[in-house]
């Protein structure tokens, strides 16, 4: 039996992982980037962003921990607890036990309510001038179910975990080992144009010609998704909207500098400036969603002042997510049994932003989606036990 995966996001590393497991099934991934990873990748402008894992990221959890990381151990043992880090007017750097610094007991209760009243959109999301009327998106893009998924997923979760270093070496490069391993074939830089149904089958066209495969399962981003669907002229409810983009800057540190000291990743957060500061690599990855500015002169300036740093950067590489791959999608979920007006045969959908059991757009709802896919196939085609 083939499978086609359409996508290399975590999405679709899962659904291949998970689809090998079976016997008599040759897997295929197909990632129209020349690298793998989807928004998960590191590229010459360096990472799309501060890698973050939430405590509650169980089967996300439980499938890096089937794969073998840098030092032998699993990419799961591998993860590190973050610390948090958030700024108070009255005792400056404060380190909170809670994601969510309102529920945070360190910072006293007069200074928590002081935070929730001064709370302002920033001009980077006030959606001053009609929807997206600047290039990172507006405060119109989340959807009020949206927003509450995300308060209520912040209250629950009280830890967070980060990779040692760089997502490619920690978390992509090992997947890729493992899914060779497993004998599924990693094709990049194969945009696919086109799907059509071929008798029980689907037909997937790309540069390189047309293939036909008992299965696919499209786990692309909903603006690539939406563009997919209608060039193949299959009739589809989804739509290109509630996506909203970010900068993020990696900068290489100077091993001097104090901030580095303690070998213990953390996460400063102020003013809508996210800074993930990994030691173990000499190096800080920052994230700009609420700041009011994210030009580098500005941002280069905060991480400078809010890590106390006394040397000069030795790199800056900065990542302007700006294409529709790179947005962060922030609207509803798709419901994948409700896409498409009428069934394909053989067509699946997994992806973040794909209906599942998990309250926010994230890692783990990526995985979430991929599975209940593979379970759809599993049950479908009546595939044998895995091996």
């Amino acid at each position: 039996m083939r499978i086609c995966v359409i996508g290399s996001g975590i999405s679709g590393l899962t659904t291949a992982t998970k689809i090998s497991e079976h016997k008599s099934v040759e897997v295929t991934v197909l990632e129209q980037a020349r690298h793998f990873g989807g928004r998960a990748d590191v590229d010459v402008d360096g990472e799309h962003c501060p890698r973050f894992f939430m405590d509650d990221y169980t089967e996300l959890f439980s499938i890096l921990g089937t794969i073998e990381g840098q030092d032998g151990r699993s990419v799961r043992s591998a993860l590190l607890n973050a610390r948090r880090l958030s700024h108070t007017h009255t005792s400056g750097w404060v380190e909170i036990s809670h994601l969510y610094r309102l529920l945070a007991r360190e910072i006293p209760i007069t200074e928590r309510i002081t935070l929730a009243r001064q709370w302002r959109p920033s001009p980077l999301v006030a959606d001053q001038q009609g929807r997206n009327a600047n290039r990172f998106g507006s405060l119109r893009d989340y959807s009020p179910v949206g927003l509450l998924r995300m308060a209520r997923n912040l209250v629950r979760s009280k830890t967070g975990y980060v990779l040692p270093g760089p997502t490619d070496v920690y978390l992509i490069d090992p997947w890729l080992r493992d899914l060779r391993r497993r004998g599924v074939s990693l094709e990049a830089d194969r945009r696919v144009t086109n799907l059509a149904q071929h008798g029980s089958h689907v037909a997937v066209t790309t540069a390189m010609g047309t293939e036909v495969f008992d299965v696919v399962v499209v786990t692309a981003f909903v603006p690539d998704l939406v563009n997919l669907l209608d060039a193949s002229k299959i009739d589809h409810i989804a739509v290109d909207s509630g996506n909203t983009h970010c900068v993020a800057y990696t900068i290489q540190l100077d091993p001097r500098e104090k901030v580095l000291a303690d070998a213990s990743p953390a996460m400063y957060c102020r003013d809508g400036v996210n800074i993930l500061v990994q030691p173990g690599h000499d190096r800080c990855v920052v994230l700009c969603t609420m700041a009011t500015r994210t030009d580098p002169d500005h941002v280069l300036a905060k991480v400078r002042s809010y890590l106390e740093l006394d040397r000069d950067l030795v790199s800056v590489r900065c990542r302007v997510n700006q294409r529709p791959g790179e947005a962060v999608f922030v609207g509803d979920y798709v419901r994948s049994d409700r896409l498409l007006r009428r069934p394909m045969r053989g067509l699946y959908f997994a992806g973040s932003a794909i209906h599942n059991s998990y309250p926010i757009d994230a890692a783990e709802g990526a995985v979430r989606s991929a599975l209940a896919a593979v379970r759809a196939i599993r049950r479908d085609y009546d595939l044998e036990v895995a091996r």
